[in-house]
């Protein structure tokens, strides 16, 4: 009589629980969930793309092997029930590739411009580049100028179109995952520093001394604080606008550059080092603003309201508190503010030093 060990008994509440995550994909995001039903609806349009090859048409015996290939790449992805672990875009695309490999005559012409107007509305420098190729080798070559081109050529031609048509939507794949980790961990940046932009407002409230009208001893740190504060918000929130409207403009290592964290760092540490500077040149009036009234009037004030109702008051930041808060998140935002700001110093001591030492001569 044979043992039955507990690792040969199934698991009939694990095996339902797996069914009913594969109906209901659970743990997936609405990227992973468009990705899986893209999937299916892509191999199924392969399945009869390929059902339509009339295997006798086939020439070469290489061609009747990539028929065989393709056959079985099908079934068995078939079998295996078709979930995102199983069936991955690199296998369709590969599956694609081989199909293609089976036309011939005016089919496989009519395949190729098909690939290339979906590919130059993707990258149109590469859509263009290979239509000029394709266009050269429909040129008569040769003495005889009627004859037709070589199907193995236009195959040829017709699988480095597919190559880069792939390449495309690969990477469009790819960075639409990246730019999800990206923006998260950028918002998370946003709101971090947008709290921290804020709380002293909140702190305010409660360790005002209303008799007295006076703080306790560390807001004497408030200033440098606003200023650093202010550029940290506008340097994350200028790394969300970026990723909101110069995404699609990105190269494939600038789109993975914006999911590290050390990119991350690197930009808040400029943004917060611009503020800093901005706040020490208005200091010192190298590059002083008319707008910037002075750092004495840099503060909160009340406004009194006391129209058809109880007397209220409101807490805002004065003209000369605002006015450096904008500056300092424009310090963070900008990222050519401040070079700009070093490099007109820079001619400002330089003609200051040359003048100087004609003066001593």
């Amino acid at each position: 009589m044979a043992k039955v060990t507990a690792e040969a008994i199934p698991n009939s509440n694990t095996s339902k629980w797996k069914s009913l995550k594969n109906v209901l994909k659970f743990g997936k995001t609405s990227v992973g969930k468009t990705s899986y039903y893209m999937l299916r609806h892509y191999r199924s349009n392969l399945e009869i793309r390929f059902q339509t090859i009339d295997k006798s048409s086939l020439q070469t015996e290489t061609q009747k092997k990539i028929y065989a290939t393709v056959k079985e790449m099908l079934k068995a992805n078939s079998q295996t029930g078709m979930t995102e672990g199983d069936l991955e875009w690199d296998q369709i695309y590969k599956i694609e590739r081989l199909i293609s490999m089976l036309y011939g005559g005016s089919q496989l012409k009519q395949e190729i411009m098909a690939r290339l107007q979906a590919l130059v509305i993707e990258n149109q420098t590469d859509g263009e580049r290979l239509r000029k190729d394709y266009e050269t080798l429909l040129k008569p070559q040769g003495d005889n100028p009627a004859s037709p081109v070589n199907d193995e050529v236009l195959r040829n031609c017709l699988l480095r179109v597919m190559e880069a048509v792939h390449w495309n939507a690969e990477t469009k794949n790819l960075g639409r995952t990246v730019r999800t980790a990206a923006t998260k961990m950028v918002t998370a940046g946003v709101v971090i520093s947008f709290v921290l932009w804020i709380a002293p407002y909140v702190m305010l409230t409660f360790s005002f001394d209303v008799p007295s009208r006076t703080v306790p001893a560390y807001w004497t740190l408030y200033l440098l604080y606003v200023s650093l504060t202010s550029g940290l918000f506008g340097a994350f929130f200028s790394r969300l606008l970026a990723i909101q409207r110069l995404w699609s403009k990105m190269t494939l290592d600038e789109v993975f550059l914006q999911r590290e964290l050390s990119y991350t760092v690197m930009r808040a540490g400029v943004g917060v080092s611009g503020a800093m500077l901005v706040l020490f040149f208005l200091q010192t009036q190298l590059f002083s603003s008319p707008l910037f009234p002075g750092f004495d009037q840099v503060g909160f004030e009340l406004a009194n309201w006391q129209a058809n109702g109880p007397p209220m008051a409101f807490l805002i930041p004065s003209k000369g508190l605002a006015l450096l808060t904008a500056f300092c998140f424009i310090a963070g935002f900008s990222e050519a503010l401040v070079p700009s700001m070093l490099a007109s110093t820079e001619r400002q001591l330089s003609q200051g030093s040359r003048s100087a030492q004609k003066y001593d001569r």
